[in-house]
This record gives C-alpha cells, sequence and structure tokens, in this order.
C-alpha cells in the first residue's frame, strides 16, 4: 500500500484551481509545446502533511491504530494562494499553488502526525517540510518557462481551507492515473 496524510481541500478551492490549471495548461501548449506535464485532477488536490509511501498490509493496520486519536491541535484556516515551481530558479518539476494563514499551526500538526507515525514507520525522507498544493508534476521540461507560463497568476487566490482534520490516503497508481482513497480521517482537536 501507497499511504500518505494529507489536508482535503474545499470544492470552491478546487474550482478555482480548475481554472487555473485550464489556463495553465493553455500557456504551457502554446509556449512549451513539447513540455510534458501531468496536470493534477481538481478533485485529487490535497495538501500533504505526511508522506509515507508504501507499506506492508500489517504495517498500515499500525498506521490506522496511530491516527486513531485526534490530533491536539485546534482547528485553523489556510488560505491558498499565489503560484510558483519547484525548484525556483532552475527548470521546474512542480508547479504548485502557495498556502498562507495559519502555518504555524500547519507545522503543529505535522509535527503531531510525524511524531506519530515514527513509532511504526522507519523515518523517510526528512526533508523541511514545505505545504503546497501539487497543481502538476512537469515530466519533461522542454523549454517551459515558469516566468512565462505564470505571469499573472504570482499572487493567484484560490480559497480558504478550514481544517478540521487530516485524511490517511491510499495512492492506488494505474495506467489511467492515480486513485486516492481515504482510509482514515482524523479530527484536529475540538475548538470552543
Amino acid at each position: 500500500m501507497r499511504l500518505f496524510v494529507a489536508v482535503e481541500t474545499s470544492p470552491d478551492v478546487q474550482a478555482a484551481a480548475a481554472r487555473t490549471i485550464d489556463e495553465l495548461k493553455r500557456r504551457t501548449e502554446e509556449s512549451a509545446p513539447h513540455a510534458r506535464v501531468t496536470w493534477v485532477k481538481p478533485d485529487h488536490l490535497h495538501l500533504t502533511v505526511r508522506f509515507i509511501g508504501h507499506v506492508d498490509p500489517g504495517v498500515s493496520e499500525k498506521i490506522l491504530t496511530t491516527l486513531d486519536h485526534p490530533i491536539q491541535v485546534p482547528g485553523f484556516e489556510l488560505t491558498i494562494e499565489g503560484t510558483g515551481t519547484f525548484p525556483p530558479h532552475r527548470p521546474p518539476r512542480v508547479i504548485w499553488a502557495g498556502i498562507a494563514g495559519s502555518l504555524d499551526t500547519l507545522h503543529e500538526v505535522e509535527r503531531e502526525v510525524r511524531s506519530r507515525l515514527q513509532r511504526v514507520v522507519p523515518p523517510g525522507d526528512e526533508r523541511d517540510y514545505h505545504p503546497h498544493l501539487t497543481l502538476g508534476r512537469v515530466k519533461s521540461p522542454a523549454g517551459l518557462r515558469p516566468a512565462v507560463v505564470l505571469r499573472g497568476l504570482e499572487h493567484a487566490v484560490f480559497g480558504v481551507i478550514r481544517v478540521r482534520a487530516v485524511t490517511l490516503f491510499e495512492s492506488r497508481l494505474s495506467s489511467t492515473g492515480a486513485t486516492y482513497i481515504p482510509l482514515r480521517r482524523t479530527p484536529l482537536a475540538h475548538t470552543s
């Protein structure tokens, strides 16, 4: 099983992202027709909290158990705004939408999830956490220039996500793309 923990997006954010992705596709086709980009389906948009990777069924049961209890962080809001690429100054591999708002609280959620998972999953990639919504994955940039494709979208506002839970997803890959199956929603602490 290939697993990750994420915050789900709202329908208004998905709709705004769909419009932006359509525009990015159009610009990419015009300015870099040989670039290969896999665009994320709007209903697949999520804010990854922790990527777990492949685990066997026994470990997945332990992960489900460790995510049984609420995250001890109160609910909060994030604004999805701005666009950019990773890496920022080299040929892009990822085109993303940015996150603003209660970033410190989001980092608290990530730390608690990471702490819980470390008890049952060997540590994986320990890069710094840079929250974002992936809009597209660049397979071959072939002349794709972010300054051209993202012009005027650097400060686009996609909407607000009210974070009340995190979700453990299974990602099933196939020739038609990934399917995300929610396995467990772990609520955040209740707010008064």
